[in-house]
């Protein structure tokens, strides 16, 4: 008998007492295979902490769902392409993170923006709806002329002076209607965006 077709026998063996609820197996897995899993999701995401919740992630999912696992090729083969998946979702939701501190910033013009730190907010459920269409909504509540001059300087990165310049107006005027745009998008705002 080859050691490949008894490595398959023997984790089909753990996998099936896992799937009935065998809390020994599940820990003999778990001590066979946690060290190897770990290093190479911290070779992919480059992160300790990280690593370590991708890989115990990894290992709730097999317990949880034991009862509907089917293994196709080897039980080390799914063990390893689960964390690897799980890595890729840790980087896109990090890539997703980012995108909304930029969007956030486009709109509002304020720095420093944190993603982690709002991430334990509500705000973020409706960003990963559409923060762009929050955002957007309350711009069109902003009278006419402090809205024009709000896009012109937000969107349009254009100066006070040229602003000025272009509505025939001081410069003072403009100012003080993005100040005003200001104050009004943190009041409407102010239930969805705490870091305002």
């Amino acid at each position: 008998m080859s050691i490949f077709v008894s490595m398959h026998r023997l984790e089909k063996d753990i996998m099936e007492r896992i799937r009935n609820g065998d809390k020994c197996a599940f820990e003999s897995l778990f001590n066979a295979y946690y060290s190897k899993l770990f290093n190479y999701a911290e070779e992919i995401l480059k992160d300790h902490v990280m690593a370590e919740e991708v890989v115990e992630e990894t290992f709730v999912r097999v317990w949880e769902n034991r009862e509907q696992i089917h293994i196709q090729t080897s039980l080390q083969s799914y063990l390893f392409r689960s964390v690897y998946n799980r890595c890729l979702n840790h980087i896109k939701h990090g890539k997703v993170k980012e995108k909304h501190r930029l969007l956030f910033q486009h709109h509002t013009g304020m720095e420093g923006y944190d993603a982690n730190y709002s991430f334990d907010f509500p705000l973020m459920r409706l960003i990963n709806k559409d923060l762009d269409k929050l955002v957007q909504a309350a711009i069109d509540k902003l009278p006419e002329q402090c809205r024009n001059i709000f896009m012109m300087s937000r969107y349009e990165d254009m100066k006070h002076e040229k602003i000025a310049e272009k509505l025939g107006i001081s410069k003072n005027t403009v100012k003080t209607q993005i100040a005003r745009a200001l104050t009004r998008l943190r009041k409407d705002l102010k239930d969805v965006l705490p870091m305002f």
